[in-house]
């Protein structure tokens, strides 16, 4: 740190040709015409700032590189961070159980052992509420707490891994507790608004011209809609419900490498980011629903790197995505086709925004493989 009120003169970028990034979108525009996706916005930075920032459109959504898509599952990392800063700040202890901050989980012996750890691992052993109910009882924030604290886990925390979006209230609600605010006021002041994230939100409505609707989910109409935007705003769902750009994503990206650049503070230390980065869930199964037992490499909030799908891009033909990423890399995605992807190694942050529910990753691993062509082959 420099002497107080002189500021620190940030580090410059690395003297290095900028990687050619123009044809990266190919795969994607591809993709839109051949109806596997709707539309794309397609980001890439390094640690000083955006070097690629494109919107491709298709045929009924013609989206602008700032245009708010519902980011889904990426909200987990986002969140993730809100509450590191807490650890960072000696207010939580990622072990201890949660009980002691939210009592309202006393009465069961393995509930009461879930700490945020075990939420951020998606090993605390608790469940969903099917889509289909969340979207026709469009539960507020206050329900929906309610009913996670209620929960029983169905194994003892820490021994067994399954995806767990609703658990997220216990770290959201921690979160209030400990900053005496609201928990959208709490991720605004405490981490979006340092970050220049203002396109960020979990009420998109006075945004709602430049919202993306998800193509794949039961609308109905623009009531339906309306509705649908005013359950997200008032359930500020902490395990997927934010909407965002591309340029915020960039810009949280950016806060999770290495060397940072001229682009926002930093608002974690080192030792908490690689705390975040690094696999936590080796050696905790995940049994899945055919009955198959695997691994499955996730971090503090974020997935490892270590299994990428075979993805259906280029008019529907099976390509096996072989990405040469760094150890280090971690990444998110989202029901609607949203991806994130930080490579800390590579000082590399991708974003790959679209619009479907449940569509196909092919096409944003597509792109992220000619980003991997183009970087390595400008060294950087």
């Amino acid at each position: 740190m420099g002497a107080v009120g002189r500021p620190i003169a940030p580090p410059e970028r690395p003297r290095r040709r900028t990687p050619d990034l123009a044809a990266i979108g190919e795969p994607a525009r591809d993709a839109i015409d051949a109806r596997v996706i709707p539309c794309a916005v397609i980001g890439v930075s390094d640690a000083w700032g955006t070097l690629h920032l494109q919107a491709l459109v298709g045929p009924g959504d013609r989206p602008s590189v700032d245009a708010r898509f519902f980011l889904a599952s990426v909200t987990k990392p986002i969140v993730a961070t809100a509450l590191m800063q807490l650890v960072d700040e000696s207010r939580l202890d990622l072990h201890e159980p949660l009980v002691r901050l939210l009592p309202e989980l006393a009465g069961v012996a393995w509930r009461e052992r879930i700490s945020a750890w075990h939420v951020l691992t998606h090993t605390a052993g608790l469940a969903d509420i099917p889509p289909d109910v969340l979207r026709k009882q469009r539960p507020s924030y206050a329900k929906m707490l309610t009913r996670v604290v209620r929960q029983v886990p169905e194994w003892d925390p820490g021994t067994r891994f399954r995806y767990c979006s609703d658990s997220f209230y216990l770290l959201a609600e921690a979160i209030v507790r400990l900053t005496g605010m609201s928990f959208p006021d709490a991720l605004r002041r405490r981490l979006l608004d340092p970050l220049g994230m203002d396109g960020t939100t979990f009420d998109v409505r006075p945004e709602r011209a430049r919202a993306m609707a998800v193509q794949g989910v039961p609308m109905g109409n623009v009531v339906m809609r309306e509705l649908i935007l005013r359950f997200l705003a008032g359930a500020a769902l902490p395990g997927g419900g934010l909407f965002g750009t591309a340029e915020d994503l960039l810009r949280f990206g950016r806060a999770m490498l290495t060397r940072r650049g001229q682009d926002g503070p930093r608002v974690l230390s080192q030792a908490r980011i690689d705390e975040m980065l690094r696999e936590q869930t080796t050696g905790i199964p995940e049994h899945r629903e055919d009955g198959t037992e695997r691994e499955p490499h996730y971090a503090l909030g974020w997935r490892k790197r270590s299994e990428l799908s075979t993805g259906r891009v280029e008019g529907g033909v099976d390509a096996a995505l072989a990405i040469p990423a760094s150890a280090s890399t971690v990444t998110h995605g989202g029901a609607s086709g949203t991806r994130l992807w930080v490579d800390p190694e590579r000082d590399l942050v991708f974003v790959f925004l679209t619009n479907i529910w449940y569509g196909d990753d092919g096409p944003a691993h597509a792109v992220l493989r000619r980003v991997y062509t183009a970087w390595d082959a400008e060294g950087a």
